[in-house]
């Protein structure tokens, strides 16, 4: 295939860049719904990639919108910034999203996998800017995150089901659920039964006292579960943003502030100033006692 930007056929697409231009981000000044799914697919492959990394890639397809595919972009991601969009958008700063394609289920491990279409938010990631932030804008760098996890947890569940949002047949992801994945759970008492045998398993191998009480989740909530200040954009006029909700769902609360505290030596200073501003559940303790069951013995 020769340059894609040079075949786009002017009956789909109405654009009014210059070639220069079109070099740089093919859909610059493109009406995005006038562009098929075929011609992002290809996009996906020769537009210039701005994100890779263990098998997720973004590209750039214009000044102001990104494309994200690979093994870990899965449409539940979709749904649960749209579910940002349509309920938390005035305290939670998330990409929109405008196209879901390309979604395969046979034969994907984590269930599913797509492409799509959102924004490309400008600034820079909080992790390569805190080194030279004053100690009053790190504040409101974390207050503004704080504000969005209280948010978050605020805004009643569309699913009583534990995992990712909209999607019954993708495995839950994040740290507390190993590499592999975990599910899919079809309810809060199969998902305790998952972390109770990790419980038992820690307690067998003397990992975990045996005083150690069995989970029982009371209460289940939007997660993120991968709040860090490389996922965190500080914008030209202050504002933070969240990105990357790959690992995103409902689950019981606690299990954010746990996993804040599992990625605190990369963010020190950060994670704990964080952690002053929002409530920490007594599961995050718990959760640290399963350490053995999610690593050394998660195939036991």
């Amino acid at each position: 295939m020769g340059d894609l930007t040079e075949s786009l056929d002017k009956s789909e697409v109405q654009c009014s860049n210059t070639e220069s231009a079109r070099a740089q981000f093919p859909l610059d000044d493109c009406e995005i719904s006038s562009i098929s799914d075929e011609t992002l697919a290809a996009l996906f492959n020769t537009a210039p990639v701005i994100h890779s990394y263990e098998g997720t890639r973004i590209v750039r397809l214009s000044q102001t919108l990104v494309l994200k595919g690979g093994i870990n972009a899965r449409p539940c991601e979709a749904n649960i910034l749209n579910l940002m969009r349509a309920r938390g958008r005035s305290t939670i700063a998330v990409p929109n999203v405008y196209r879901v394609l390309k979604v395969e289920t046979e034969n994907v491990y984590f269930g599913c996998k797509c492409l799509f279409v959102m924004d490309f938010i400008e600034g820079s990631s909080v992790q390569e800017c805190w080194e030279h932030l004053s100690e009053a804008e790190r504040v409101d760098v974390v207050t503004q995150v704080a504000s969005m996890i209280t948010a978050l947890h605020s805004i009643p569940v569309p699913q009583q089901q534990p995992g990712p949002v909209g999607c019954r047949t993708c495995l839950a992801r994040g740290f507390w659920f190993t590499d592999m994945g975990a599910g899919p759970f079809g309810s809060k008492e199969e998902l305790e039964a998952w972390f109770n045998h990790k419980l038992t398993i820690c307690k067998n191998f003397k990992q975990a006292p045996e005083t150690v009480p069995p989970f029982h989740f009371d209460k289940l909530v939007l997660t993120h579960q991968d709040i860090a200040p490389r996922n965190l954009i500080l914008g030209p006029d202050r504002k933070v943003w969240l990105i990357d909700w790959g690992d995103a769902g409902v689950y019981p609360e606690g299990f954010e502030v746990a996993s804040l505290k599992t990625r605190r030596f990369s963010a020190p200073v950060f994670t704990d100033m964080l952690l002053e501003m929002i409530p920490r559940p007594e599961i995050a303790q718990q959760l640290e006692w399963i350490m053995f069951a999610l690593t050394t013995g998660q195939y036991l």
